[in-house]
């Protein structure tokens, strides 16, 4: 019998059936390789999305520090002419430390830059001697995976006489709390 022939058809059979494998087995590794490189980018651009709630903590505890400076000046002077009314200059020191956090805050936390930070609720006021403040973080990585993060940043007005004497801490006056992504 001649099976000259046969022996060229296997052997074609068995060659496209390895090409077959190898590039299944190239087109196996490619996806799980770009699966993790998207996971990898994709926690990347997490934290640095969160990085953004991060620093914008920190602008809000100078924004603290400087409203506070502020409204204890214009209650000393406020003590300066009437040293007798105590009540009414931490009054003033309240409602002057309101205010100033009312006003510089959205120019304080918020951010263009890359993660930038907006501020999300509007009509910010003080209800019960407290702001709440919902952040949202966003960040865009060089690949375009894109990641939000929010959070609250509490703030609230300190107490007259721990400020007046001097032994205060800025990171008492704020908290960040639900957080989520």
């Amino acid at each position: 019998m001649n099976n000259k022939g046969s022996t060229l058809i296997i052997l074609v059979i068995v060659i496209a059936l390895v090409i077959v494998l190898g590039l299944s087995v190239i087109n196996t590794t490619v996806n799980h390789y770009e699966i993790k490189k998207f996971s990898i980018d994709s926690k990347e651009s997490f934290y640095i999305s969160e990085t953004g709630i991060n620093e914008a903590y920190v602008r809000t505890c100078d924004l603290i520090n400087e409203s506070i400076e502020a409204a204890m000046q214009t209650a000393e002077d406020y003590l300066s002419v009437d040293p007798s009314d105590k009540a009414e200059a931490e009054n003033i020191f309240t409602v002057n430390y309101m205010m100033q956090i009312s006003s510089s805050i959205d120019d304080s936390i918020e951010t263009r830059t890359n993660p930038s930070v907006k501020i999300w609720n509007e009509n910010l006021a003080f209800a019960d001697n407290t702001l709440t403040v919902i952040l949202k973080s966003s960040y865009i990585n060089e690949n375009k995976v894109y990641q939000i993060t929010g959070a609250e940043v509490v703030i609230s007005v300190p107490d007259y006489e721990e400020v007046s004497a001097g032994s205060y801490d800025v990171r008492n006056y704020i908290k960040i709390q639900n957080w989520n992504s």
